[in-house]
């Protein structure tokens, strides 16, 4: 084993010091109900999330600190998004959150739409991110500040860790799961994207469409943590029809498969 992987590992593995941060979107918000709960905490105690936000349907804003498993994590059931008026260090304040209490590596769980060829109901592994948002948790001196920064000029190569993502292969072959892996757009919403934007996008070299986590990325590789992005495809995105209802409806029927790739990676940490 090169040393270099050891050092990776050895920053990856979880203690009570530093337990896994997981932020559930849909598709995951059943994995808070098997949390072994030792401490919950409200998310109007977390420095910079807006306290008027309220969570959208699926999401609940209480912090589960605990064990998955056997493994220390500390759960995020919910976010806000940019969407919904928020700004781009209001919805990173939860990444923020989890590296003020320890956590070295974050999970960030998510809905998109396909760009290319991937049928509705797979689980994918996001290895690149487009930021089409416009907005940047590091564009101003108080987000700078906030990540403990002197410069806000923050790589963003291998944002996505290669070795997080290869325990995602792993626990999906094992499972016997199709897994996509590929290129998240994320743009501001809240409209679904055109058939030309999906164009564009194709174009880009985007293979999934979504409205957050890019910007928690950002904010994720600022502070030095290790990121693992799970999607789940919902809908071919630019396709007449559709809307939230549809999202949450795929998002259900797949939650076993998301759930069992999260667990899987949790087990190999």
């Amino acid at each position: 084993m090169s040393e270099t992987f050891e050092k990776m590992t050895a920053h990856c593995k979880p203690t009570m010091e530093h337990p896994v941060a997981i932020v559930l979107g849909s598709g995951l918000g059943s994995l808070g109900e098997r949390v072994r709960v030792v401490r919950h905490i409200p998310y109007s105690d977390i420095d910079g999330f807006p306290p008027e936000a309220i969570p959208v349907e699926g999401h609940r804003f209480t912090v589960l600190v605990g064990e998955l498993d056997g493994v220390p994590v500390v759960v995020y059931p919910g976010r806000v998004h940019m969407y919904q008026g928020y700004d781009a260090l209001q919805v990173t304040s939860l990444v923020r959150h989890a590296h003020k209490l320890g956590c070295r590596s974050i999970v960030l769980s998510c809905a998109s739409g396909a760009v290319g060829d991937i049928a509705p109901g797979t689980v994918g592994i996001i290895s690149d991110q487009l930021n089409l948002t416009g907005r940047n948790p590091l564009a101003t001196p108080a987000g700078v500040a906030a990540a403990g920064l002197d410069s806000p000029f923050v790589s963003m190569a291998g944002a996505y860790s290669s070795y997080l993502s290869g325990l995602a292969r792993e626990a999906a072959a094992e499972l016997g799961m199709e897994l996509a892996e590929g290129a998240y757009a994320g743009l501001l919403g809240p409209n679904y994207e055109t058939p030309a934007e999906i164009r564009m996008l194709g174009a880009l070299g985007a293979d999934y469409v979504g409205m957050s986590t890019v910007c928690e990325t950002i904010m994720a590789r600022a502070l030095g943590m290790e990121v693992l992005g799970i999607t789940l495809v919902t809908n071919k995105a630019g396709c007449p029809g559709g809307g939230h209802a549809e999202v949450l409806e795929a998002a259900d029927a797949a939650a076993d498969a998301m759930q069992a790739l999260a667990l899987g990676v949790l087990a190999r940490m």
